[in-house]
């Protein structure tokens, strides 16, 4: 497997992945919906690719399973998006992107990573719990706006959480 940052030829590739990820859902209470949402448009994917902030997994022969898209906000490297294709979940795939995301946010001399995840869902906060991110406190005026916007698109508010991991 090998991390980089994804190219502008790369995007076409991410929203197939996401929707593929986004399966997961199906199974979840109350949240089925998400499998068959909307993922990522294109222009964002390009958007954040052109700020070099999006990595890409891919297999040795080049076939592009997992992505992370980011964006940095003042002192702090947002997360997006992780997302890894259905095929290739639970191996590894997501830390590697984790790490490449982490190792930027240290080399750029940011404070901490931060993401917005389901409280409940064991791949959601459960997971980056164990990959060293915490509730984001104080959540400050950046993710308490980015949880209202979600609420907005329909996700549960009880059920949304801001994390913060310290680079």
């Amino acid at each position: 497997m090998l991390v980089r940052l994804a190219r502008l030829e790369d995007a076409a590739a991410l929203p197939p992945i996401e929707h593929s990820a986004g399966q997961l859902f199906k199974n979840a209470p109350g949240l089925a919906w998400l499998a068959e949402g909307d993922v990522m448009a294109l222009q964002e994917h390009e958007r954040l690719i052109a700020q070099g902030t999006v990595w890409l997994a891919q297999t040795k022969a080049g076939q592009p399973v997992g992505f992370a898209s980011a964006e940095v906000f003042d002192d702090e490297l947002h997360l997006w998006e992780l997302s890894v294709h259905a095929d290739w979940q639970r191996k590894g795939v997501g830390k590697l992107l984790m790490h490449s995301a982490c190792t930027h946010a240290s080399a750029k001399g940011l404070a901490a990573l931060t993401l917005t995840t389901f409280s409940d869902i064991a791949w959601n906060a459960p997971a980056y719990a164990r990959l060293g991110f915490q509730p984001a406190s104080p959540l400050g005026e950046r993710l308490r706006n980015v949880l209202a916007d979600e609420v907005a698109h329909g996700l549960p508010a009880t059920r949304r959480i801001a994390m913060r991991r310290w680079v």
